[in-house]
């Protein structure tokens, strides 16, 4: 009368932990399946957005994009204000002065981000698509928090001659993880392979 109703007790706790479990695994694997499944779509875009910005400022220099600085702008305003996960645009010089940006115009003479980590990895070496650490706007017409990605401007030779960075708004992938984090005790993040967050929620 008292061994059995413990061993079933304990026999039930088992399955039902074990049930729980499985359960939960499921619900992991396809949250992450459906959260990477969304980070590489919006990668996707944003290396469509370089490319596309290669197509209009290829063959240009330093000079004839400030002296197009207006018609220029207007082109990348409209590529940011087609992807809402995009905050800006900027293109630089070799010395890390901004020649365009999409979001000001003209763009300020004296501002200089060759300190920003974006710039320093492809000054030193092509680094492909380079992905930031989360940085704090300096630049007008910018007001979030932002990561960027950024790929190196070259001569015909190989020689560095500036950047194309892109600032991609962290809000935009913590509000897709707020909509699939409804149940109490998830959370879901998105990290450098450096182990630094660039987006996550709850904040």
């Amino acid at each position: 009368s008292v061994v059995l109703p413990a061993v079933l007790f304990a026999f039930a706790a088992w399955v039902s932990y074990r049930n729980f479990e499985r359960v939960s695994d499921e619900r992991i694997d396809r949250s992450l399946d459906i959260l990477h499944e969304h980070a590489l779509k919006v990668l996707q875009t944003i290396e469509r957005t370089f490319a596309e910005i290669d197509e209009i400022v290829r063959g240009m220099s330093d000079d004839y994009i400030r002296l197009n600085e207006g018609p220029l702008h207007a082109r990348l305003r409209r590529i940011v204000d087609a992807l809402p996960q995009l905050q800006g645009i900027a293109i630089m010089d070799r010395n890390g002065h901004p020649l365009v940006s999409a979001n000001i115009v003209p763009v300020p003479k004296d501002l200089n981000f060759s300190e920003r980590d974006y710039f320093k990895a492809q000054a030193s070496a092509n680094a492909g698509t380079y992905v930031s650490n989360v940085h704090e706007p300096r630049m007008g017409g910018l007001d979030k928090y932002f990561f960027a990605l950024s790929q190196r401007r070259q001569l015909d030779n190989g020689t560095f001659n500036g950047i194309v960075s892109i600032a991609v708004l962290p809000n935009y992938f913590e509000d897709f993880y707020a909509k699939m984090g409804r149940t109490e005790g998830s959370y879901f993040g998105m990290a450098r392979a450096d182990g630094g967050f660039l987006a996550r929620h709850p904040v």
